[in-house]
This record gives C-alpha cells, sequence and structure tokens, in this order.
C-alpha cells in the first residue's frame, strides 16, 4: 500500500501460528504456507495487501508468480495446533516444524520466540558394512 507520498506504509498485522511446508530433499519452500491472524481485520488488513500481489520486480525475488490468498480448512490457532502436534515430519531439526507464538508476533518490532508444534522424524543414517 501507498501512502500519499507514494511511500509504502509498514503493515502490521498480528499472527499466532505459522507453517511453511518444505521440501525436505531440496530443503526449499513448497510455495504456500499457513498463518493464523489473531482478528478479522488482521487477516483482512493482510489479504488486501498480499493478495494478487505480483512478485515480479519486488525488491526479494524477481519471478512472475502471483500472490493468492485462499482460507484454509483448518482455522484458528487452537485447530491448527490440534492438527499438526501429533505429526512427524521428515526432517533433521526443529526449524521446519510449525510453530505458535505466544505473544502474537505483530511484522514489526515484537520478537517472540517460536514453539514448535509436531515432531521431527529424524532420518536415520544407514551403516555402510
Amino acid at each position: 500500500m501507498l501512502n500519499h507520498d507514494g511511500l509504502q506504509d509498514m503493515i502490521i498485522s498480528e499472527y499466532d501460528f505459522l507453517y511453511l511446508p518444505i521440501d525436505f530433499g531440496s530443503r526449499s519452500n513448497l510455495g504456500y504456507a499457513f498463518l493464523n491472524f489473531t482478528t478479522s481485520v488482521a487477516a483482512m488488513r493482510f489479504y488486501k495487501s498480499f493478495n494478487n500481489f505480483s512478485w515480479k520486480d519486488s525488491m526479494f525475488l524477481n519471478t512472475p508468480k502471483i500472490c493468492k490468498i485462499r482460507p484454509a480448512r483448518i482455522q484458528g490457532r487452537d485447530g491448527n495446533v490440534s492438527h499438526f502436534k501429533n505429526k512427524y515430519f521428515q526432517c533433521d531439526t526443529d526449524k521446519f516444524l510449525p510453530v505458535l507464538f505466544s505473544p502474537p508476533r505483530n511484522g514489526s518490532t515484537s520478537r517472540t520466540l517460536p514453539t514448535p508444534i509436531g515432531n521431527c522424524q529424524r532420518r536415520r543414517r544407514r551403516m555402510h558394512i
């Protein structure tokens, strides 16, 4: 969003759950994420700012991909935590797990430490004889 001076305003929306699915072979994201916003206003603010956003010529990526915001099948922090808490992920570190933020993060100055949700199914190393 641009303000009256043509400068981009920072959009702040609090969120308390984040999951960025990863291709564990390449260690890159699959191109989508799950976020739980703490209010409908925060969700709508994010939607208005990023739905149909073009990454082409952005300062982060040079790709023709377009951001599409869609509601998830599972809604709410508690619903997401319940869904993922007993899941196993083919990863060797907690940094790839879904995370819970308490208190919520706001995309600005708050630096809440994440609490991992789910479990890593650490890969076993093969013994060569």
